[in-house]
């Protein structure tokens, strides 16, 4: 995660440069980011230095300044077994170990985010617990391996889209009051449909910006509750582009409360008719702070469903 944080720093402080020269956007630091990132000709350059345009005068009502990170922010303590779905995930890409989180979406499968298990060549799966990577109270502790990944074909690791992948356990998880699966969200949970709607989010990640808690990530599990934004808000805190609808639902971070670093592929959940289900996974946010007030960035579940039936066998309707 760090690396895709560096990555979408430059290409902010890039744009943030850009606008200080009042949109210039035709900025020598502009186009060469242009040609190191987006590959182009003049004409490509051309069209997206309209887009820029267009871009930047539509987001002026919203008055924002932009900052790209992700963890649990401003939120409560999960108590134990009311987030049976949620998993802890560490990941070995050399040679540094990468805390995750994971949802159970059957007893085989676990989802979480691409950027994960992008290059990663084995890991821990937890389930069963509101500690992070306890196997003294992790109810099932899991060995995998590289096989055990599946990452989207798609998925491209500065792209901001397509990041959601699926992590196949090497034998089924025993359900219990602590571990339990979620279902997917039915296609019928849009944009329109969830806009406004409160949903939650959980994670491991930090709860907060001081630099004395950037040193470890939080041992236990926290959530947040925060409404879901329109996207045409959403995408004007972020790089052109970056928010898609199609890929992406956002959660408001108002009040400095959201996701943060260590909580990337952990579940957005929306409790529908007694019944939570999972609608989203931690993509991304503010590299300026999680505590700033930027909405936090998930990948839509409902636009990968085929995918993930077409993996799993898990169908959705």
């Amino acid at each position: 995660w760090s690396t895709i944080m560096a990555y979408y720093t430059l290409v902010l402080f890039i744009c943030a440069t850009s606008i200080s020269t009042a949109t210039n956007a035709t900025s020598t630091a502009v186009q060469e980011m242009h040609r190191n990132y987006f590959g182009g000709g003049i004409y490509d350059f051309w069209y997206w230095d309209l887009a820029w345009l267009v871009w930047d005068k539509q987001c002026a009502k919203y008055n924002i300044t932009r900052g790209v990170d992700t963890r649990i922010t401003g939120g409560d303590l999960a108590a134990p077994n009311m987030f049976p779905y949620q998993v802890g995930l560490l990941l070995l890409r050399a040679p540094k170990v990468y805390q995750c989180g994971g949802t159970l979406i059957s007893v085989s499968y676990v989802l979480t985010a691409a950027h994960c298990l992008y290059k990663s060549t084995r890991g821990k799966v937890f389930l069963g617990s509101i500690d992070f990577a306890n196997p003294l109270t992790s109810s099932a502790v899991y060995n995998v391996s590289e096989s055990a990944f599946i990452v989207y074909e798609r998925y491209v690791l500065h792209g901001g889209r397509d990041d959601i992948g699926l992590v196949r356990l090497p034998s089924p998880a025993a359900l219990s009051d602590a571990v339990q699966t979620i279902p997917l969200a039915p296609r019928f949970m849009t944009q329109s449909f969830l806009e406004g709607e409160i949903v939650t989010t959980s994670g491991w990640g930090l709860t907060s910006d001081s630099d004395s808690e950037k040193m470890m990530f939080n041992l236990l599990l926290y959530y947040v509750d925060a409404p879901v934004l329109p996207l045409s808000e959403c995408a004007c805190y972020y790089l052109p582009g970056l928010v898609r609808g199609p890929n992406h639902i956002c959660a408001s971070g108002a009040g400095g409360r959201g996701s943060c670093d260590g909580d990337s592929g952990g579940p957005l959940t929306y409790y529908y008719r007694n019944k939570s289900y999972l609608i989203g996974l931690t993509a991304f946010g503010s590299a300026g702070g999680c505590e700033i007030g930027y909405p936090s960035v998930y990948t839509r579940i409902t636009t990968y469903l085929d995918w993930i039936t077409a993996r799993t066998g898990i169908q959705v309707y």
